[in-house]
């Protein structure tokens, strides 16, 4: 081999090593852009179920706002009914 097939061999080499830096280049954008958009994807998920369960949430209390507001005396004496029981669940024995 002579010197200018080296340097013919370097220079081949050399351009195949800054096309395989731009594949890993190309690579590493697409990557990254398809983590973003999953995280974004995730937030926007997240944000619908939380949504979802804060419309359950308020249409339930609504509704036992309503229901209170029907018979106050009958969601009156439950109110007490379940604090007498809690408090003798988690009060016990003192000694």
């Amino acid at each position: 081999m002579s010197e200018s097939d080296t340097e013919a061999d370097v220079r081949a080499l050399s351009g195949e090593l800054k096309q395989l830096r731009d594949e890993f280049a190309k690579l590493a954008q697409l990557l990254e852009s398809t983590a973003r958009n999953a995280s974004a994807e995730a937030a926007q998920a997240a944000r619908a179920t939380g949504e979802r369960a804060w419309s359950e949430i308020k249409n339930q209390a609504d509704d036992l706002a309503q229901k209170i507001e029907e018979r106050p005396i009958t969601a009156a004496a439950s109110a007490f009914g379940i604090g007498v029981v809690l408090g003798l669940l988690f009060g016990g024995r003192r000694s």
